[in-house]
């Protein structure tokens, strides 16, 4: 596939943006080098930089990815005190960025293809489908103006039908290589993990952490010898940040927690045969940035801005994306501009697909009406919420989606068992 410049090279960014490196450093890039490691091919984007994978690719037959939610690489590096047996361990030690947005949705439909978002189109948390006249949630499949969980499926929306391209399990199975899901008990079900586990061989559902560890651990130990994937995620740290914010001292607890518990409950109980041939990679989603309450741009009490705008925002409150009443869109762009330079970077939406922000080409069909009129990308700590969203009764005060260095770089850790 022939890979566009990405963002960086044609759009002049603020200082405290980290552009996606889909050319060899995201987490869309992580499928391709899986499938190097089992040497099949594969046609998505293009694998990880060799350093990040080639050192441990001999003798591979089992591939584990622990995705922590919200585990940036600042996080980490903050923690690595606490968790100083993992860096004594680690083979691989690397930074790469997430996909933008950088928000759940778009990053596990990326680590889940090996595509970037505008090429398997789950663009954000609210997406505006013009059919049913609605801008709904996607973690919910619901529209946001109530909560009727998978009712879009009623509407006649098929989950494993709306990412526009293959599901990288289903690749893997047709090589023969069974994957395993693990995943929060309650969303086992849920139409988003409809969507990603397309091929997948069987899905776990896990309660805590020491639970996931533990039946991680079983797993191995009854499929030595098998080719497998493993995909396994842990979603409490972006719990944690969204209600207290990623300063907080339950984020590194929980950190420390969290991979201690791979340590005692997985790695050091797993048997030599277990061990033989099986690969340990461990990343993040994205990071998060602190959500000062001054620092809430809300859309109802911007009469100027509201007035330009045709319906809510969609997208993320750390980069929404702005649908104007005809005939606005260049004012509407303007306005942004003139009166949040500081607050806000904001562009054509079509500026931000033709730069490859989203990804390269071939991008899926209908992305431009996912994207609406303007882009805008959030600076500082700054979001564009809608009255509701601000009167909810406990605010967020950590969130992502943005491209902030915070939100956009997380780590990329990797160690062979058999060392």
């Amino acid at each position: 596939m022939f890979i566009e410049h990405y963002f960086v090279k044609t759009t002049n960014l603020p200082g405290e943006f980290v552009p996606p490196d889909y050319i060899g450093g995201s987490i869309a890039n992580i499928p391709a080098p899986i499938a190097s490691l089992f040497q099949i091919p594969f046609d998505g984007l293009p694998p990880l930089r060799e350093p990040m994978w080639l050192p441990i690719s001999d003798q591979v037959e089992r591939i584990v990815v622990l995705l922590v939610d919200s585990l940036g690489w600042d996080m980490y590096q903050q923690s690595k005190t606490d968790i100083g047996w993992l860096s004594s361990r680690l083979e691989i030690e690397a930074k790469i960025t997430s996909v933008f947005p950088s928000t759940t949705v778009a990053a596990l439909s990326s680590l889940w293809t090996g595509y970037a978002p505008a090429q398997h189109g789950m663009v954000g948390l609210r997406l505006f489908f013009p059919r049913e006249a609605t801008l709904a949630s996607m973690l919910r499949f619901s529209p946001t103006f109530a909560s009727f969980p998978n009712s879009l499926i009623d509407a006649g929306i098929k989950p494993e039908a709306f990412l526009q391209v293959p599901g990288f399990a289903q690749s893997l199975a047709t090589y023969g290589i069974k994957t395993h899901s693990f995943k929060g008990y309650g969303i086992v079900y849920s139409a988003l993990s409809r969507m990603l586990d397309r091929g997948v061989f069987e899905t776990h559902g896990i309660v805590t952490a020491a639970d996931l560890f533990v039946q991680l651990r079983d797993l191995l130990e009854k499929t030595t010898g098998q080719l497998l994937y493993v995909n396994a995620y842990w979603p409490a740290i972006d719990t944690i940040c969204h209600a207290y914010g990623p300063r907080h001292p339950s984020v590194g607890a929980e950190i420390m927690v969290t991979l201690n518990l791979l340590k005692t409950e997985f790695l050091d109980r797993l048997s030599p045969k277990a061990r033989k041939g099986t690969v340990l990679f461990i990343t993040g989603d994205h990071g998060h940035v602190e959500a000062p309450v001054d620092q809430i741009i809300n859309v109802d009490e911007e009469p100027t801005l509201n007035e330009m705008l045709l319906m809510r925002p969609a997208g993320e409150p750390r980069t929404p994306y702005l649908y104007a009443r005809q005939g606005c869109q260049k004012s509407l762009l303007n306005y942004l501009k003139e009166e949040y330079p500081d607050k806000l970077m904001a562009m054509p939406s079509v500026q931000a697909l033709t730069s490859g922000l989203l990804g390269p080409k071939p991008h899926a069909p209908d992305i431009a009406q996912r994207l609406g009129d303007v882009l805008a990308t959030m600076r500082q700590g700054y979001n564009l919420l809608t009255r509701q969203e601000v009167e909810v009764p406990k605010l967020m005060k950590g969130r992502h989606g943005g491209m902030t260095a915070a939100e956009m770089e997380v780590p990329w850790l990797g160690i062979h068992l058999n060392s």
